[in-house]
């Protein structure tokens, strides 16, 4: 059973800290609190927090921790709602879709019941999306089943994605190099992004200006359906300025360049599929 700790290194407050956060004033910033963390099995803790070398990158994700009330997903985070989500998780990575029922229960050991149960319970912590029936799975972060703006090219497949850090951490999380392919949210034109070092690194991003908008409109307790949709690329700052003055989901948030959107994907997907010893 896991429970959440926090660490004691807090961020630096020192002023000026949150000016490249248009939404906010440094006058008004938010307290952001300690790193949370969270041993999801044996020796694997969430989320990597070797991975953010940015302290922009490091703000945004406590921020969107917050926001979702990042304790709900995981305190008390037990073997078989990790056996039944990783088994998921798999599943997309191999076939691009979401297994079923039938198929988790076989992978997993577990009886059907027994899989619909740790399902349901999945949903209520927002860590897995179901239909309407309850019986389906839809979408496990950061994949889905449903067509976005962002696809992830692995091998011969493509798997799409549910926001821009989603695609972004992908190639962590499996432990090999991806393509991601988006598009601008003001103006629809492509953006690439090849990751290396076993999807630890980002290789390039084109346009080169490229940056991400990470929202912080969670509502309904699923993020899919709020915070996911507002999590986008644009080809540069002129076109994310543009969209936040014509949208009102971009009213509140956080820039982040494509390097920093990345280290936020590796913290948050790097260890979702890893064991101790063994890489992602």
């Amino acid at each position: 059973m896991v429970r959440g700790r926090y660490t004691n290194d807090r961020l630096d407050r020192k002023e000026g800290y949150m000016a490249s956060y248009p939404a906010y004033e440094t006058s008004a910033r938010p307290d952001l609190g300690a790193r949370a963390e969270f041993e999801i099995r044996p020796g694997v803790v969430f989320p990597d927090w070797q991975a953010i070398r940015s302290e922009v990158a490091e703000a945004a994700l406590l921020i969107i921790f917050r926001v979702m009330g990042i304790e709900r997903r995981w305190n008390h985070y037990r073997p078989d709602l990790d056996r039944v989500r990783t088994a998921i998780l798999r599943g997309f990575a191999e076939t691009a879709r979401a297994p079923s029922v039938s198929r988790l229960a076989t992978v997993t050991g577990m009886t059907q019941q027994d899989v619909l149960s740790t399902l349901g319970e999945l949903k209520d912590r927002d860590l897995a999306v179901l239909d309407e029936s309850g019986r389906r799975v839809t979408g496990a972060y950061p994949f889905t089943e449903h067509d976005t703006e962002h696809t992830v090219r692995h091998g011969a497949r493509a798997l799409r994605a549910m926001c821009a850090v989603d695609a972004l951490g992908i190639g962590a999380m499996l432990g090999a190099d991806v393509v991601v392919e988006s598009r601008c949210r003001a103006c629809g034109a492509p953006i690439r992004a090849e990751t290396a070092d076993y999807g630890k690194s980002l290789k390039s991003c084109n346009p080169k200006d490229a940056v991400v908008w990470v929202g912080d409109h969670y509502t309904g307790g699923c993020g899919a359906t709020s915070l996911c949709t507002t999590i986008a690329f644009f080809c540069g700052d002129a076109h994310l300025r543009s969209w936040r003055e014509s949208s009102e989901s971009g009213a509140s948030g956080h820039r982040l360049s494509a390097e920093e959107a990345h280290q936020v994907g590796c913290a948050v997907f790097g260890p979702m599929l890893r064991r101790i010893g063994v890489e992602a």
